[in-house]
């Protein structure tokens, strides 16, 4: 009866909100202000242009000057202004990536094996892997953060939603050079530029960034920081204060061109490509707890050494291999480079066709190539007792058609279209382990993982009346995704399962499969400024192959994970429109979710000895949930917006497998499980006549806490925080100068974004940066 009575309250508190908006509505129709009324964002996230306030889907829009007044960088910053929507960097194990979960759907890892949960698209291209997906917002003209499972209109992999990025189409005119220096040696630069090629027809715009700044975790040279403890002599190489490196730091430059090309009256082609050349510290990692055998750190007993106290940002990792024996002989311990090394290259096609006033014709073809390595230590400590270095690459070729109609006067309107993805990933290297601690002292891996999906789909709007619209939408896709294992593995040949190891290299697991997701909405205009909604919805994860076998009984596909959703809501203005209030009601039913599995597997009777983190479709869940979204214009210069929003998770059910995931009860919640989340901003443009305007702008996020595996072990848990941000932006009276004073982590909280666990006994987090200043100065053209 749980949720049954939290659906029943989440369903009254906002039917009782969509009954008061009305008479809201209807009371601000008769007043007459002098505010400014909030500014209109167009969207598209069903296949044509729509006002945010028409679109009955639960989305946040920003639009690229409000991205700006919240010193947002990243597509992570995102998490900070959208409801029931988490991104965070993925955690050192994983390379450079972002974590993204909207609604309590996502994925964290990196492994090509596995799909991600939120479609992430660029221009209405999309980035099939959470493998470099830690994306820039450059030169955007606005983002759309769909919540709720995008199955007919994004497609696979948007179980939990899509974050969409849209960039600016080159004009002819405009563009500005920016210079950005601040905290640790920051220093950025950013720009644009317009050009026409030929008058009214040909249009060209080159943007770039190029960001540079110190990680605020700092590596140091234990046996150098403390000198005469026993077992961990200096290297000899750190610097005067025993400092060999940083962690978090950025370096990294990315650049785009963009033509738009107006063919005629009714064809209109725009191409780009953009490069990324990032070369950035790994990501910034601090020692929780150390529990690994003593015979790893021979010598040393006050392992209390090696934890920074709380608050502290900094640890010992030497990102040393440890020493291993094999059939060739002793290998002695190396380094690895520790930076993060990615290579990315895009080009995208889309061509517009106005067959006529009722039928267009839209292509969108891109080609995406990606690569990088990384390396991870992941004891975090001096010793060499668990470290990897990993080359990864991901070639992806999309083409998708949509045919737009409107039909019958009018009151239909219809899309038609076909969807193809074709991509190959590799994954080269693998961990070195300190002998005793696994079977295999080396992991080494050389994997291929080829994948193609093919999909169609149709969408269609039913004008009723001129207040009520019926949407519908289906999708048809087929998945197929194979994972070759080339493994070439050092193994105790002690242990009973070895020769069934072996048989892992040249080992091909497969999966394949269908699936078909429908959309049903009804939305209604209760007066012009209120629109409700109801909407039926579902989306699923694609399934895979485990990509981390012990052994050959491990080479098992695992099975789509898929959602049914239902959803009510409500989009309003009211007092002039100087007052927005959007809100959504959910209930998710999930099915087939996938826990990682850690039980020892058994093989002929025994047990190994090394735990497997196999995934598994481990039962089903359901997820309840509300979002509200706030602004506010209550006088001329003063916005005011906020967010909120409540997330309950519930496992229903455990299967035949999920029985044996270590840890795993009904009581579980799944990872990045935010039950509260809510931010706050305010900005007022100060108008100062012929020196300009000034513009001061406050922002605080909270969210609460949330474990980051499965099994909820203590050690991943992050706890909640509360991050405050500041900025001071002045403007010339032209709007030709900007300069801009901003403070993030205002109060300087000490908090963690992502924390991790190995079985081994290793605990580590990923904290969040202290407080930071910059100094922005921008000139427009």
């Amino acid at each position: 009866m749980r949720f049954t009575k939290t659906s029943l309250l989440l369903c009254a508190a906002t039917a009782a909100l969509t009954g008061a908006a009305p008479a809201i509505a209807q009371d601000g129709a008769a007043s007459d202000t002098a505010n400014d009324d909030i500014g209109e964002i167009i969207v598209t996230a069903q296949f044509r242009e729509q006002r945010l306030q028409d679109t009955p889907i639960a989305i946040t829009a920003i639009d690229g000057e409000g991205l700006a007044a919240r010193s947002y960088s990243t597509v992570t910053d995102l998490t900070n202004s959208a409801p029931n929507v988490v991104l965070k960097p993925t955690g050192s194990a994983f390379g450079p990536g972002a974590a993204v979960f909207i609604r309590g759907v996502g994925q964290a890892d990196t492994n090509f094996a596995y799909e991600p949960g939120v479609g992430l698209y660029v221009d209405d291209v999309y980035h099939g892997t959470v493998f470099g997906s830690q994306l820039d917002l450059l030169d955007l003209d606005r983002v759309e953060i769909l919540r709720g499972p995008q199955g007919t209109l994004a497609g696979k992999n948007s179980i939990g939603g899509a974050v969409k990025l849209y960039t600016k189409k080159p004009t002819g005119e405009g563009g500005f050079l920016e210079a950005t220096v601040g905290s640790r040696d920051q220093l950025d630069l950013r720009g644009s530029a317009d050009f026409t090629i030929v008058p009214d027809r040909l249009f060209m715009r080159l943007s770039g960034v190029t960001r540079h700044q110190q990680g605020y975790v700092t590596r140091y040279d234990f046996g150098c920081k403390n000198p005469g403890v026993a077992g961990i002599p200096a290297t000899g190489s750190p610097t005067e204060d025993c400092v060999i490196g940083h962690e978090g730091g950025r370096d990294y430059t990315a650049g785009r061109m963009a033509l738009r090309w107006v063919a005629s009256d009714n064809v209109e082609v725009n191409i780009s490509a953009s490069k990324l050349v990032d070369d950035s510290e790994p990501p910034p990692t601090t020692l929780l707890a150390l529990t690994v055998s003593n015979a790893l750190t021979p010598g040393f007993t006050d392992r209390s050494l090696l934890i920074p106290a709380e608050g502290e940002y900094y640890n010992y990792s030497t990102y040393v291999t440890p020493a291993f024996t094999d059939a060739d002989g002793s290998h002695p311990a190396t380094v690895w480079d520790p930076n993060t090394r990615l290579r990315a290259w895009e080009v995208a096609g889309t061509i517009d066709w106005t067959i006529s006033d009722t039928l267009a014709l839209k292509s969108i073809t891109a080609y995406q190539d990606l690569s990088g390595s990384y390396g991870s230590d992941y004891d975090v400590t001096p010793f060499g007792i668990n470290t990897s270095n990993i080359t990864n690459s991901h070639h992806q070729f999309t083409q998708e058609l949509r045919l737009n109609g409107t039909s019958f006067n009018d009151k239909l309107d219809w899309t038609l279209g076909a969807y193809y993805y074709d991509a190959t990933s590799y994954i080269e290297g693998g961990d070195i382990i300190a002998p005793g601690l696994a079977t295999s002292s080396v992991f080494y891996s050389d994997d291929t993982i080829p994948a193609e999906s093919i999909s169609g789909f149709a969408h269609a709007v039913i004008h009723l009346t001129d207040r009520l619209n019926l949407t519908g939408g289906i999708r048809y896709t087929h998945d197929k995704k194979d994972y070759h294992f080339r493994r070439l593995n050092v193994f105790d040949t002690s242990e009973p399962s070895y020769t069934a190891q072996n048989k892992i290299d040249g080992a091909i697991g497969s999966y394949s499969g269908d699936r078909v997701d429908y959309r049903v909405n009804a939305d209604y205009q209760l007066t012009p400024d209120l629109m409700v909604y109801a909407q039926f919805s579902t989306g699923y994860r694609g399934g895979g192959v485990n990509p981390r076998p012990f052994v050959i009984q491990q080479v098992q596909p695992f099975q789509p994970e898929s959602l049914n959703a239902y959803e009510i809501g409500f989009k309003s203005d009211f007092l002039n429109r100087a007052v927005r209030l959007n809100m959504s009601a959910f209930i998710n039913d999930y099915k087939d979710i996938i826990f990682s599995n850690t039980a020892p597997t058994v093989v002929d009777g025994v047990t190994l000895s090394a735990q497997n983190a196999t995934p598994t479709n481990a039962g089903d869940a359901r997820f309840t949930g509300v979002e509200a979204e706030l602004t506010l214009r209550p006088v001329k210069g003063l916005t005011i917006d906020a967010t909120g929003s409540y997330l309950d998770f519930q496992l229903k059910s455990i299967g035949a497998t999920g029985a044996t995931i270590s840890g795993i009860t009904l009581d579980s919640l799944a990872p990045y499980i935010t039950k509260w989340k809510a931010s706050f901003g305010a900005q007022y443009e100060a108008d100062l006549g012929s020196a300009g305007t000034l513009t001061p702008r406050f922002d605080l996020a909270y969210q609460s806490s949330f474990f980051t595996a499965s099994d909820n072990n203590p050690a991943t848990l992050v706890p909640a925080y509360t991050v405050m941000n500041a900025r001071l932006t002045w403007t010339s009276p032209d709007e030709d100068w900007q300069v801009a004073l901003a403070v993030t982590n205002l109060t300087d909280e000490f908090y963690y974004r992502n924390k991790g666990r190995l079985p081994i006994g290793i605990v580590s987090g990923q904290p969040g940066a202290p407080r930071e200043w910059s100094l922005s100065v921008r000139r427009n053209f």
